[in-house]
């Protein structure tokens, strides 16, 4: 836990700014919502919040605590006068969710990763983006949608969706903002900060160009639903006017009734507006006022009541609302007859010009020959508690003057029941409707449906549209309701943001794949360059890179010590002016060297001559070609050459010849020239004889051992028939074997006489003969050495078997070497040099062929060589 920050700046201090971090990313992370249930695709806080807690430590969970919850109450409540506990508890619900999801993701990543990690293999990344993303925001998404739950905020219907849109919103801030917090923040900071450019810019840019895609993917939908919904509200407004004009239409009926008939009744007037009421729903009823000044009220009084049988009085209402008959004054216009007349007897008498509102439509109606609309006035019909109107025409006589008013045509009109009928075919529960009469000081709602509220991000989609009706101004509001906002809600500007920021995170983990494999292998060149520069550093032997031109490059301090010039002092010189000779004008030549030891002159830098040993190999670059030459001084290796040619040059002339005049005398001695000998003497000279000739055979040996290895053994290979050759070499080792009481046994059954080879005689009569010696030697009394030769393909085999001990294991590797025995000691049984194998393998290869060799223990051994048939060879080598 890291409490106090490499910085210096406080934890606290860091508590508050990611805080504040917090609140500024989720308030711009809301701006990319979708309403009504404000998803969004993206809500960085919580990567922010993550990636803060691994790089500074767990106590920086207080400060996505405080962030969350200020950012929740901002988002529920538009100022501290609205603040409840109720919106406190949710909002620190919600930040609980969040804050025990920032723990879970940066205690399972340090538990599993570790960190500060630079992310530079594939699993990490993956482990991080997973453990951080998809897995712990599972926690925040569930927790988040319960607390909204339990509070009534969301119903039940709506978790599965939630939870969805929040794991989402969450998972996407992860793997996009916690990236760019570590380039920012997180350690080791060579390699973050190298990936701004790499990782950061690429990453913000394309979630950049997925917002601005979905800026205008939602403008453009926002559009058609808007384009859709006032098409809608302007069908429905031309109904509804139409629908009123129809109503004016059944008030002027009326006046038609009465200018073509002289005298109406009540019955009349019943069967003329009965089908006028069926036809028009939202007409509460239809009346007759007739026009009574007051010296006729009396009489017109008496007249009503002997027609209607009733009571008839001219009314009004006092202040209380009560009846009471109208008290005098010069005219009147009291409800004659009306219909239906049941549920609105209340009204029958009742003077309209009593009442103010009343009385100016009234009186505008008698200066026109127009219907003229009350503003909203309280009926007296029914017990109705919402306003209605009048809908008033003046019926004169036939003349239309002024001076034949008859009375008034009403329509008492309730409007919600009109809406209702004009637009019973639309789907209502889609629109709140609002009329308003603005032919006032202070506009009036004639009709205006409850919850009619609409939330700000609609306010474009409500259609507004001013209109005249019975000589008023309405205006007419259409606007969506929360219902049609929620089903018309088309999801895919949301999937175009959340598939195209997946697709920008996706992005963020490839570029981090790819920065990631990049520095590790920046990791290994730096580690193979240092491992090469302590290599080229510390080699025993000198190393000298150069170009195509022969222009030195590299060279190392074995180099330098080699050719006694400063390391710096190399660089830029030719190759030639240490190795002379050396062309590089001539590749093939070059070519011929690569992988090849040989020994040139070499000149100091001081200029004096010296042996070096030479390797030359090459190497190819993109832009050019590179070679590597390794020298070894071979100058004491050669003076030891030289002593030991000196040495050979001795024994060949001065201890061969003495051997030779003691070998010559022992010969007389034993032949009688100095006459008989004593038994004992005799034995003597005997003795001194066999070791002459082994010292003689030992001193062959050796010089020819130190004539191979100098190339100076002369070869002469020549075609010659293998059959003839092989029963010589048995025939001249028989004595050999006799004096071993060995049986020599020669088959060649599978040799065709005409098998031929290409060989030097002596020579192959050299190997054979030591091999057959060799067996001769380990096999035991009374055993048979067998010798077998057969053809095959190409090439011929000659074995030689014996029946001794068989080569011990240890001694198997090392037995083609100089001076190699199986026992060593000086007790062994058997004489030799060591050194016949070595010549026959030497021997044979110089004659194109090979030796090998079969062993068992306390069974035998067979050692075989193979020569090609001189029939398969295309040239002679000299």
């Amino acid at each position: 836990m890291q409490l106090q920050p490499r910085s210096g700046m406080t934890w606290m201090t860091r508590v508050l700014l990611l805080a504040l971090a917090y609140v500024i990313a989720g308030r711009l992370a809301l701006l990319l919502a979708i309403p009504p249930g404000f998803a969004t695709a993206i809500f960085p806080p919580v990567g922010i919040a993550l990636a803060a807690v691994l790089i500074w430590g767990y106590p920086l969970l207080l400060g996505v605590f405080i962030g969350s919850t200020v950012l929740n109450l901002s988002i529920s409540v538009d100022g501290l006068a609205q603040l409840d506990p109720g919106h406190f508890w949710v909002a620190s619900g919600i930040a609980f969710g969040t804050t025990l999801q920032c723990l879970t993701a940066s205690w399972l990543i340090r538990r599993f990763l570790g960190f500060p990690n630079p992310l530079v293999d594939e699993r990490s990344i993956f482990m991080l983006l997973i453990l951080g993303g998809p897995l712990s925001c599972l926690i925040s998404a569930s927790i988040g949608p319960l607390t909204l739950f339990q509070a009534g905020i969301i119903p039940a219907a709506a978790l599965p969706f939630s939870f969805w849109t929040w794991w989402v919103g969450d998972s996407i801030g992860v793997f996009i903002a916690t990236p760019l917090m570590f380039i920012a923040f997180a350690e080791p900071r060579l390699i973050w900060r190298s990936r701004l450019t790499t990782v950061g810019l690429p990453l913000l840019l394309s979630c950049a160009l997925i917002v601005a895609v979905f800026i205008r993917a939602s403008a453009a939908e926002q559009s058609n639903r808007r384009h859709f919904f006032q098409e809608q509200a302007k069908l429905m407004s031309m109904t509804l006017r139409f629908r009123l004009q129809l109503y004016g239409q059944a008030v002027s009926s009326i006046e038609h009734l009465h200018m073509a008939s002289r005298h109406v009744d009540a019955d009349d007037f019943r069967l003329f507006v009965s089908p006028i009421l069926k036809d028009y729903p939202g007409i509460l009823a239809l009346s007759w006022s007739a026009w009574v000044i007051d010296t006729q009220r009396e009489a017109f009084e008496r007249d009503q009541r002997r027609q209607t049988g009733s009571d008839f009085a001219i009314t009004t209402l006092d202040e209380a609302g009560h009846v009471i008959p109208a008290p005098r004054k010069a005219e009147y216009a009291p409800v004659t007859f009306i219909e239906p007349l049941a549920e609105n007897r209340r009204a029958l008498g009742f003077d309209i010009t009593s009442e103010p509102d009343r009385l100016a439509a009234l009186s505008s109606a008698r200066a026109s020959n127009l219907a003229k609309m009350t503003v909203p006035i309280n009926l007296l019909q029914g017990n109705h508690h919402e306003p209605g109107f009048l809908l008033i025409k003046a019926v004169r006589g036939r003349n239309q003057s002024q001076s034949s008013l008859q009375g008034f045509a009403v329509a008492v009109i309730r409007l919600s029941d009109v809406i209702n009928r004009a637009l019973g075919s639309y789907p209502r529960r889609n629109f709140h409707i609002q009329i308003e009469d603005i032919g006032t000081a202070q506009p009036k709602v004639l009709f205006n449906e409850a919850g009619s509220s609409v939330p700000d991000y609609a306010e474009a989609m409500i259609w507004r549209e001013r209109f005249e009706f019975g000589d008023r101004q309405l205006r007419l509001q259409i606007a969506p309701s929360a219902y049609y906002l929620q089903q018309s809600q088309s999801f895919q500007p949301w999937l175009v943001l959340a598939s195209g920021l997946l697709i920008c995170s996706l992005l963020g983990g490839f570029l981090l794949t790819l920065t990631g494999r990049a520095e590790l292998i920046r990791r290994q060149v730096r580690q193979r360059t240092l491992e090469l520069s302590a290599i080229l550093d510390h080699a025993a032997e000198a190393i000298l890179i150069f170009a195509n031109d022969g222009r030195i490059e590299i060279a190392n301090p074995a180099a330098a010590e080699l050719l006694g010039a400063p390391r710096a002092a190399l660089l830029g010189r030719e190759i030639g002016d240490f190795l002379p000779g050396f062309n590089l004008n001539h590749p093939k030549v070059l070519q011929a060297m690569f992988g090849q030891r040989c020994d040139r002159m070499g000149r100091h830098s001081d200029g004096h001559q010296m042996e070096l040993e030479v390797s030359l190999s090459h190497y190819e670059l993109p832009d050019r070609q590179r070679y590597i030459c390794l020298l070894r001084d071979i100058s004491a290796r050669k003076q030891i050459e030289r002593l030991k040619s000196e040495f050979v040059s001795t024994v060949s002339h001065e201890l061969r010849t003495p051997l030779t005049s003691i070998q010559g005398s022992l010969g007389l001695l034993k032949a009688g020239v100095a006459g008989t000998l004593p038994a004992s003497i005799n034995d003597l000279v005997e003795m001194a004889l066999q070791n002459t000739l082994r010292l003689a055979s030992l001193v062959d040996d050796i010089l020819d051992v130190e004539k191979l290895e100098f190339g100076q053994v002369g070869i002469e290979l020549s075609r010659c028939a293998l059959l003839p050759l092989l029963q010589e070499a048995v025939a001249h080792s028989q004595g050999y074997a006799d004096s071993y009481h060995v049986r020599l046994q020669l088959d060649t059954a599978a040799l065709p006489p005409e098998t031929m080879v290409m060989i030097d005689n002596l020579r192959l009569q050299q190997v054979i003969a030591n091999l057959i010696s060799n067996a001769v030697k380990y096999s035991p009394q009374g055993g048979v050495v067998s010798i077998h030769a057969s053809h095959h393909h190409d090439q011929v085999r000659v074995s030689v078997s014996d029946q001794g001990p068989g080569i011990p294991e240890a001694f198997r590797a090392r037995i083609f070497q100089k001076f190699a025995q199986a026992d060593s000691s000086d007790s062994r049984q058997q004489g030799g040099t060591g050194l016949g194998l070595s010549i026959c393998k030497a021997l044979l290869e110089r004659m194109n062929g090979q030796i090998g060799y079969d062993t068992e223990l306390g069974v035998g051994s067979m050692f075989f060589f193979d020569l090609p048939c001189a029939g398969s060879l295309d040239e002679v080598p000299a």
